[in-house]
């Protein structure tokens, strides 16, 4: 069994404003895992699932003040959400209502105040993360891959060797080779190229493990194996490193996306 927490915790921004999205940008490139969500209903009924959770309420979009305030209470008292921090973010700077938030309904994330720029608020936020662990014992946010959304290609001496990108972070990856191509660990694999959601990054790398291989070949199924790849940090410069810290939020976001659909 995992230990809670270990993993991070999912940070969404309930009716996140458009100043916000600097700041939402910053965190992710911090390796938060940052969701962005604009229903409330389906967010209470996300965070049932998720108690590991920290939600942060923008209280000036979606309903009323007094609403927002029995909202939040009722996500603080009810069995299955209480577990979950939350979080205020407005543009109002009312001192009453800071106080209320904080001392009376008593959220534990924080009252933040959109209105001192996005630098400050970045701080506030992160340091409010840090405090509540919500990155956990992870370094990077990973993202999942759906069926057909991703291409790995690779030169080797015997040919072009291709496979589907299953998860990946800033650090590495997991990839389904055609075939079920199982390299040796240590392979250094050079000019990897990578197409996620149309766009494209060439980064070095080299073949740590296999995962479920013994499974899958049991099962006669070893295109089902997964190959992990680290990549080398000296093949990622900075433009390299903002474009898949990008694909990983919106990756993870469609997928977020998905899953609320259904809810």
């Amino acid at each position: 069994m995992i230990e809670s927490g270990v993993l991070g915790k999912k940070v969404l921004f309930l009716y996140p404003p458009p100043v916000l999205s600097e700041v939402v940008e910053e965190l992710a490139r911090r390796e938060f895992e940052i969701y962005l969500v604009g229903n409330h209903d389906k967010a209470r009924r996300y965070l049932a699932s998720e108690p590991e959770s920290i939600v942060y309420v923008n209280i000036d979009e979606g309903l009323r003040e007094p609403e927002w305030e029995e909202w939040v209470r009722s996500l603080r008292a009810d069995e299955k959400t209480s577990p979950i921090g939350v979080g205020i973010i407005s543009l109002n700077d009312d001192q009453e209502l800071k106080t209320k938030y904080l001392m009376d309904v008593q959220v534990q994330c924080g009252y933040v105040t959109l209105k001192i720029g996005a630098a400050k608020t970045t701080e506030i936020l992160a340091k409010t993360l840090e405090a509540n662990e919500a990155r956990g014992k992870r370094r990077f946010v990973r993202a999942r891959t759906m069926a057909g959304t991703t291409l790995c290609a690779v030169n080797l001496d015997e040919g072009t060797l291709r496979g589907e990108i299953r998860d990946f972070s800033i650090a590495g990856m997991a990839v389904q080779f055609d075939g079920g191509a199982a390299l040796k660990a240590g392979t250094v694999l050079r000019a990897i190229a990578l197409t996620i959601k149309g766009s494209r990054v060439s980064v070095d790398g080299v073949i740590v493990a296999h995962r479920n291989l013994e499974a899958t070949a049991a099962a006669h199924e070893a295109d089902q194996a997964s190959t992990i790849i680290m990549f080398d940090p000296n093949s990622l410069d900075d433009a390299k490193k903002e474009k898949l810290r990008s694909l990983i939020l919106k990756v993870n976001q469609a997928e977020f996306d998905k899953t609320l659909e259904g809810l």
